[in-house]
Order: structure tokens, then C-alpha cells, then sequence
């Protein structure tokens, strides 16, 4: 009888673990991806269920393929790694707790269990997950077996910020320190603080619910994934896009295997289905991510088609990478300026415009894409920051900006900004909206008023361009509140007689200034006769003018000062 298709059972997430014994990812599949907050956010929710004493916690879906392979002896797993893995390095952490704690024998079951199998005549367990090609040593070796904290720290200290091994390694730290906190919490002796986690690996184990799919044979489980999509289960693009390259490839498929590699490590952290969109956008318009998969296969169908498209992407995803990286290897052969103007569009926030970006790349020569960069910097600024204009809006302009460019249509950096303009408010309208505007984010504002004070400069000195910029450096200038967010006793007149100024204007553009960092760490309570003895020694010249602009600091001289760098902003920022 042939075996069908799919198979459908509920289970606790640790039972499925211990019961079906040995898993794999794919070598090319994605790379372990959980940010901390989500593993944070998963641990929370299992500890919170866990505390109502009739609650399940139910996980979602998990894909499993039965291979009926007798030398590998594992299920492949088709959606899940995340999930499971996660799962892994929870009961791993509460392995090494009791390890640490001198409970070897309680280890040793949460061990043989749900992490790793003790085989006979082997020196190490046999995991019962192996992760994909770039994830499987690392897993073996700070999960499956035992490791101490202090490995672990060091080994965090070599990782690159984005690389998913970091994130590895990050997730098995946060699991360790959840334990940990979780254990004290629960008692004053080893005893009491172990029945915590003797719960939460039982709760694991029978209450974690997942709806594990068995799939019977891998030539079905591309379909079977579509199908999934198809009923409402929310898949990633991503994954759905390579199954169908593989599908279409046949003998081809090492070629997009390598190629989706090199495309996964060219984008790093940031979201899969977010860059496909770019990509799509960037050619063909704006589309809705819950058709983009369909379009892609629509469009992508042949076998030259699908080993084209995933030599596109791998070239694409080198680019797309770039765009939030400006001192990376990409950016090295553009201007100094250019460089600028990328890190300036990631500071204020322009992932909408990445379409445009990735279409002039493809189509223009250097110095307009340099132009280009320059425009989009004070469209964003005025539109988006400034204006707070809808991101909505902003993504169907640039999706046909994009077209247009990758079309032909547009073939200058002026014909693209031009297209744009018609986001932009009325010189009036930014005026207003500059001089009402706040803003939390010490980098933004650092890097607004760095602007605002080059543009000061040039103003002062007959329109020459300073020799040497105002330092930017985080590590060496700070943000001063001229009023303060915890005021002394010297600002006590001017609390009581506005009784909302602080809460009002803390973060308002005219109440900020930059400033030397140890000046700052020194005054920054201090009253405004006291601030301004070093501001009149600052290299910066809107900080240095404060004392003699204004006699005292209060709700009026705030407005009054916005109402002059938003003066300074409509010539930095000029269309």
C-alpha cells in the first residue's frame, strides 16, 4: 500500500525529541535566524504558561520529511529548525545547571533524553538534531555537548555582529542566564531551585504542543510546502522560492544550491522575504509579499530561468547587503560624501527606497548614483523624518520610481528626484514641522545637529566648505539636554512657573546641543550659568553661540532656537 502523503499528529515538543529520536536540516537550508528577543520571548511565554496549572503552550507547525533512508536514520526537517533547535538549547542550559550543581545523574537523563544519544562504543553523543552546513559544528559543540560559561563568553568575543553563529551562541547565553535566574528564583538550596527546572523540562517535554506534518517522501515535499502556503499557513517566501529552484533545476541543483549560499551570506541578518521584495520591486513594481512567491514562479518557471534567477539574486544579495553597510567593500570605490549619504539614509530610516537603490545600481554609472544618494537623504529627511509622512506612501512612490529606472524611463538622478518630489511638503510646511520636532535617538540628533553645524559654518565663512567636518565620533561627544531630564535645585524657578517645560521639551531639537562627553558627564544636571561657562569654550560653533544668544533657558529661548536651525535645515537640506 502506498503511504500517504501526510500524517497529522499533536505532541509536546520534547516528547517528539525523544521519540523520534535523530533529525536534520538540510546542509543548504537557512542558517539558525532567532534574533534574542525572540528566544527571550519564547522562553517567557513557556515559563508563564507553565504557571497555570491547565494551560498548554501550542508552538505551531512543524514539517518533518521521512526519508526511508537507513544510513542517515533521520527525519529531515522542512519547517521547524527554529523552533526545535531553540527547544534544544533550553534543555541544554538546564543540562549544564544541573551539571554545575552536582546533580550528574538528573543531567544525565535531560541529556540521553532530548539532546544528544550516548551510542555504544562512541565518544561523543550522537545529537539528536544536526543544524545545516554553517551551523552544525557550533551546535555540537556548545549545545550537544557539555561547555562552561566562560567558553561560551569567549567565544562570543570572536563572532562578527551579524553572523548566525552569533546568534547561536547568543541564544545559548540567554538560555543559560533564563535557567539560571529562573532556578534562584525558586528557592535558597540546590534542591529547591532544581524542582523549577525538573518542572519546566517536564513542561517542555509534554505541554510545548507542536502539530507535526509528516510528509512521506521528498519528491512531495515541495508541492506539500506550496500547498501549505496556499491554505493560510504563513511559510517564508524564501523558503518557498528555493524549493521551487531546486524543483525546477534537476541536475542543476548543486549550481543553485551554490549560488543560494552565497545570496543567504550576502544579505546576513536582514529578512529574506524583505530582500526578495526589494528585489521584485526594484524590476517589476510594487507588490503585496502574499503574492510575491506566486509572481516568482510565474515568472521564473524554466530551467534556464530558475539557474538564472539564482545567479541574479546571488549578485542582487551582494548589493542589498551593501545598502545598510557603508563601510563596507562595496561603498569603498564611491566618494567619501557618497559614503555619508548611505549611512545618513540607514540613521533616518529609508528601507522604502531600497527598490530605487538596487534598480540605479543595476542601470546607472557611478556619479549618479552618488546624486542619486544625495537626493534621496533630503527627500526622507523632509518627508518621512521631519514631515512623518505614511511609509505606506513612500514604498508605492519608490516602486515606481524603481520600475521606471530600471525601465529606461528615467536615466538621471534629477529625473528620479524629480519623480519624488511630489512627496515632499511645501517649504512652509517644513519650517513648521522642523520647528515642532523631537526626537529620542541620541544618533539621529547627533547626526542632525553635526549637519545643522556645517551648514553654520559655511553660512559664517562666505560659503566655503569646512577644511576639516565637526567630529562625529560617539565615543567623544554626547548629547547635552540644556535642560535636563532630572533638573537641580537651579532650575527650580523656571520648573515652577512651567510646570510641563520638562516633559514638553526635553527632546526638542532647540533643547540639544553637542558637546565634549566628560564636559557633559559633569554638568549635565548643572543649572543653565553653569553650562554656559563651558559652552563658550566648545568647538562647536551653534553650542559655543548659546550664552550669548540667550541671557536665560526656558520654554521661549527652546522655541526660539528651533526656530533657527530649522532656518539652517531648508539650506542644508535644499531641493
Amino acid at each position: 500500500m502506498a503511504k500517504e502523503q501526510m500524517v497529522s499528529e499533536t505532541r509536546g515538543i520534547g516528547k517528539l525529541l525523544n521519540e523520534r529520536r535523530y533529525f536534520e536540516v538540510p546542509p543548504h537550508q537557512r542558517d539558525y535566524a532567532w534574533p534574542i528577543g525572540a528566544v527571550e520571548q519564547y522562553l517567557d511565554d513557556v515559563t508563564e504558561a507553565m504557571s497555570d496549572s491547565e494551560s498548554d503552550y501550542f508552538l505551531g507547525l512543524i514539517v518533518l520529511v521521512d526519508t526511508n533512508n537507513p544510513a542517515s536514520k533521520r527525519y529531515e526537517i522542512l519547517d521547524g529548525q527554529q523552533r526545535l533547535a531553540t527547544t534544544t538549547m533550553v534543555f541544554s542550559a538546564i543540562r549544564q545547571w544541573l551539571r554545575d550543581n552536582a546533580l550528574d545523574n538528573e543531567a544525565a537523563k535531560i541529556q540521553n533524553d532530548f539532546i544528544g544519544i550516548s551510542e555504544i562504543g562512541e565518544d561523543q553523543d550522537e545529537p539528536r538534531i544536526i543544524l545545516n552546513i554553517n551551523n552544525k559544528s557550533l551546535f555540537q559543540e556548545i549545545v550537544v555537548n557539555p561547555v562552561t560559561d566562560k567558553t561560551l563568553e569567549g567565544k562570543l568575543l570572536k563572532e562578527g555582529k551579524h553572523t548566525s553563529s552569533r546568534k547561536l551562541i547568543d541564544a545559548a547565553i540567554l538560555c543559560r542566564k533564563y535557567v539560571s535566574s529562573l532556578a534562584d528564583k525558586n528557592g535558597t538550596d540546590t534542591k529547591e531551585k532544581s524542582k523549577i527546572l525538573f518542572r519546566l523540562a517536564k513542561f517542555l517535554r509534554d505541554r510545548v504542543q507542536v502539530n507535526c506534518l509528516d510528509v512521506a517522501a521528498p519528491e512531495n515535499a515541495y508541492t506539500i510546502f506550496e500547498s501549505l502556503n496556499d491554505r493560510g499557513i504563513d511559510l517564508s517566501v524564501l523558503d518557498l522560492l528555493k524549493n521551487h529552484l531546486l524543483r525546477e533545476a534537476g541536475s542543476n541543483a548543486s549550481t543553485i544550491l551554490n549560488n543560494w549560499t552565497k545570496m543567504i551570506a550576502a544579505i546576513g541578518d536582514r529578512k529574506g522575504d524583505d530582500f526578495l521584495k526589494a528585489f521584485w520591486t526594484s524590476r517589476y513594481g510594487r507588490i503585496q509579499r502574499g503574492r510575491l512567491f506566486k509572481e516568482l514562479k510565474k515568472r521564473y518557471r524554466e530551467k534556464s530561468d530558475v539557474i538564472g534567477l539564482s545567479q541574479t539574486l546571488a549578485e542582487v544579495g551582494e548589493i542589498y547587503g551593501a545598502l545598510e553597510a557603508s563601510d563596507g567593500d562595496f561603498w569603498g570605490q564611491h566618494s567619501v560624501r557618497a559614503q555619508e549619504h548611505v549611512r545618513a539614509l540607514n540613521l533616518l530610516g529609508a528601507k522604502q527606497t531600497h527598490p530605487i537603490l538596487l534598480a540605479a545600481i543595476a542601470k546607472w554609472p557611478q556619479t549618479e548614483i552618488e546624486k542619486l544618494l544625495g537626493s534621496l537623504v533630503k527627500i526622507i529627511l523632509r518627508y518621512q523624518l521631519i514631515g512623518r509622512g505614511r511609509t505606506g506612501k513612500l514604498e508605492i512612490q519608490s516602486a515606481s520610481i524603481a520600475q521606471s529606472i530600471y525601465s529606461g524611463q528615467y536615466r538621471s538622478a534629477k529625473a528620479a528626484s524629480d519623480g519624488m518630489k511630489t512627496l515632499v511638503p511645501s517649504e512652509k510646511e517644513f519650517v513648521e514641522d522642523f520647528c515642532r520636532y523631537e526626537d529620542a535617538k541620541a544618533n539621529r540628533v547627533r547626526w542632525i545637529l553635526r549637519e545643522l553645524e556645517i551648514q553654520k559654518w559655511i553660512q559664517d565663512n562666505s560659503g566655503r566648505l569646512p577644511e576639516n567636518a565637526p567630529i562625529e565620533d560617539p565615543y567623544k561627544i554626547t548629547l547635552e539636554h540644556i535642560l535636563p531630564k532630572n533638573p537641580n535645585q537651579d532650575w527650580s524657578a523656571i520648573v515652577n512657573s512651567d510646570k510641563n517645560v520638562v516633559s514638553e521639551c526635553l527632546n526638542r531639537l532647540g533643547n540639544l546641543c553637542l558637546i565634549d562627553k566628560a564636559t557633559n558627564k559633569d554638568q549635565a544636571a548643572s543649572g543653565y550659568e553653569t553650562k554656559k561657562v563651558s559652552y563658550q569654550k566648545s568647538g562647536f560653533l551653534l553650542t559655543r553661540e548659546l550664552p550669548s544668544k540667550y541671557a536665560e533657558w526656558n520654554r521661549q529661548a527652546i522655541d526660539s532656537r528651533q526656530s533657527k536651525l530649522a532656518a539652517l535645515a531648508t539650506a542644508r537640506w535644499k531641493l
